[in-house]
């Protein structure tokens, strides 16, 4: 399981509970009122009243909830988003109508590119820290590997860097998550986690030699 994954799973464990409280709350309050305040015969209806602390009391309730969602999820991005000072691997992942390329800086000359006929593969050690350094060279793309649940924007003329690690032996996929064009749907890729020996032989390959005894 990548830490990632962990990560945002540990978020969703806080907004599940805090979202089933207040749907109970709010369908409570709603039968109460259909049930209590509902049209009689021979009933008139009284004049509305204010019922000012108990709007503050709302509205102090509703602004502390928000503010724990956004204290929890904002830690936790930004935890992903910090990369180590010197991770154990680094890629250039660049965006454009409509594909991908994959660039590996301590790795000169090897690409990982969409073609015409196949979207690429982005090829990481697994279970070690990857920083990604994302950007565009158009539109606005999206970086979205869903069993990570991890997304992120790539803007025009800004380039941003997060930390991913990947679990090892999965071969995930990948997507843009912003309409992008006509062909926005050719924009996938694929993630391929390698062990130690495997990421070797993968290097060697795309290196154009064979691996060393």
């Amino acid at each position: 399981m990548a830490a990632t994954q962990n990560d945002f799973s540990d978020v969703q464990a806080v907004y599940l509970p805090i979202a089933a409280v207040v749907l109970a709350v709010v369908f409570a309050a709603f039968l109460f009122a259909v049930v209590r305040y509902r049209a009689r015969d021979g009933r008139a209806a009284k004049p509305t009243r204010e019922h000012n602390a108990l709007e503050v009391a709302i509205a102090l309730g509703l602004a502390a909830i928000v503010a724990v969602l956004v204290v929890v999820t904002f830690g936790v991005d930004d935890d992903e988003a910090k990369v180590a000072g010197r991770p154990a691997f680094r890629v250039d992942a660049v965006a454009f109508k409509w594909g991908w390329q994959f660039t590996y800086p301590g790795l000169p000359g090897v690409v990982d590119r969409t073609t015409d006929t196949a979207p690429p593969a982005l090829h990481v050690p697994a279970g070690r820290e990857v920083a990604v350094r994302l950007s565009t060279r158009d539109t606005t793309h999206a970086f979205w590997i869903p069993e990570l649940r991890y997304k992120r924007d790539a803007w025009p003329d800004v380039a941003q860097t997060f930390a991913l690690t990947f679990p090892a032996g999965q071969h995930l996929s990948g997507h843009c998550a912003q309409y992008c064009g006509l062909r926005h749907s050719d924009m996938v890729f694929t993630v391929q986690a390698l062990g130690r020996e495997d990421f070797a032989a993968w290097v060697a390959r795309a290196r154009g030699r064979r691996p060393g005894p």
